[in-house]
């Protein structure tokens, strides 16, 4: 895809200088270079199009926006032109023209994709088929702001053309090899949000006759709103991993958020988390006061982590901000949670602390920012957390910005745990309390990390 990407760039170059984009004195003209000839043959047929009233369309969202794309979709080394319309005047306004070379370099039509809608919503070439080879076109046509179609196309040997694998309406939709079996299959998400019900719907390839077809369904959790993030991942599956896909939805109650998880599992689609009595996957469900932190492989072994987040008791009311403790746990093929670890998630200042054990129920948290380019978070020990008992400071870790944060690191009993880039340093210190809290400065910096950015949920 990045070559494909970068010989985006030459073609969108040259169709620059075959169109008079760029003007130049008469007698420097021939100091340009000739664009090759395959392009110029392709900007030809183009061309064609164009002129009989179409002009460019391409994708809306997506990692391929581009309305002239090129992709080896038959494997055979030598890339096609998929091209995005929109034609005026006919029935079916969005086209997508796939034009194949030729031996002697010059372009044909292929195929030409029909859809419906106000535009072609995305588009993604991945193997769905028993032919490893050969890329297929999955399309979302966007019919409005709130309905959407998706249809998959294959090239077919006998009618040597692209067709229609698929067809059908979704709210969300993902591609991932859920089964293992070296192919992508799709799983397209509907929900009724009146109602609060939704599915979650299994296409798969069929060799025998040679399109894709609902191959199984799961239900998602009941009481669901809207689909707020959804995302690739894996479960645990034994010593070994299983595909899954994560899917975060609102509940009707305001403030919950809830993720059913669907694997392959016994030779079906299972939302692997639904409790089958309350028709919720209740183990998942979280307040959504915690919205920024979401879904993670937080301990970077390839397996997706979900957080909960718990309130930590407040002492001081005049602090009106609220502190988290987040547990993770990931999941098994079966469904159950399997602990990770807690953390302290400072999503604003950009870093997070695995919490001991021994901390749990026995901390609370304040923030302070006294000093210009410095923000501290003090952890207290509170153990009976009896409003009368004032808590002890045992630990402030520091966020330091500005020309000076190198002394300030180091100021008192400070010491450095960790730099982030050329801007900022962290810092913490150890207080005086009577409580011992099990950790020294190594044991701080092992369990001190840097949020790190991940991929966004679709």
């Amino acid at each position: 895809m990045r070559e494909a990407r970068c010989k985006m760039v030459l073609v969108a170059a040259v169709f620059l200088l075959l169109t008079g984009c760029l003007f130049q004195p008469p007698d420097d003209l021939y100091s340009l270079p000739e664009p090759p000839a395959d392009y110029q043959n392709l900007y030809t047929k183009i061309d064609e199009v164009r002129a009989a009233g179409a002009e460019y369309a391409g994708p809306v969202q997506g990692t391929n926006t581009q309305p002239i794309q090129l992709v080896d979709l038959d494997g055979d080394g030598v890339q096609e032109a998929v091209v995005f319309f929109r034609i005026l005047g006919d029935e079916q306004q969005l086209q997508i023209y796939i034009f194949h070379q030729l031996e002697d370099e010059s372009y044909e039509v292929q195929s030409v994709i029909k859809g419906d809608g106000n535009a072609i919503y995305s588009v993604d070439y991945e193997n769905l088929d028993d032919d490893l080879r050969n890329k297929e076109l999955v399309v979302s046509w966007q019919i409005s702001s709130l309905v959407y179609n998706l249809g998959a196309y294959g090239y077919s040997n006998q009618e040597e053309q692209y067709v229609e694998l698929m067809f059908t309406s979704y709210n969300r939709f993902s591609l991932l090899d859920i089964d293992k079996d070296n192919q992508k299959e799709i799983v397209v998400l509907n929900l009724n949000s009146i109602q609060g019900e939704g599915q979650a719907d299994l296409f798969d390839y069929d060799s025998n006759d040679k399109t894709m077809n609902l191959q199984d369904t799961a239900p998602m959790s009941k009481e669901i709103i809207s689909i707020s993030a959804m995302r690739n991942g894996s479960v645990k599956n034994g010593d070994l991993t299983a595909p899954a896909l994560f899917v975060t939805s609102d509940l009707s109650n305001g403030i919950s958020t809830i993720t059913d998880i669907f694997a392959w599992r016994d030779g079906r689609l299972a939302n692997i988390t639904l409790n089958t009595e309350s028709g919720m996957s209740e183990s998942t469900r979280r307040v959504n006061s915690m919205r920024t932190v979401a879904a993670r492989d937080i301990n970077c072994d390839g397996i997706l982590e979900l957080p909960r987040p718990s309130l930590l008791p407040a002492y001081s009311k005049e602090n009106a901000e609220s502190f988290w403790s987040v547990l993770w746990q990931q999941y098994d093929l079966q469904g159950s949670p399997i602990r990770v670890f807690h953390t302290y998630f400072n999503d604003t200042e950009g870093w997070y602390l695995i919490l001991p054990d021994a901390w749990d129920g026995v901390i609370t948290l304040a923030k302070s920012s006294i000093v210009s380019g410095e923000r501290a978070t003090t952890f207290y020990y509170w153990k009976d957390q009896d409003p009368g008992t004032a808590p002890q400071e045992f630990l402030t870790i520091y966020k330091l910005t500005g020309p000076n944060r190198e002394t300030r690191s180091r100021t008192g009993g400070r010491f450095v745990l960790m730099t982030d880039g050329d801007s900022t340093i962290y810092a913490a210190e150890f207080k005086s309390c009577d409580w011992d809290c099990g950790l020294d400065e190594d044991g701080l910096r092992e369990r001190f990390q840097l949020i790190q950015p991940e991929w966004p949920d679709t």
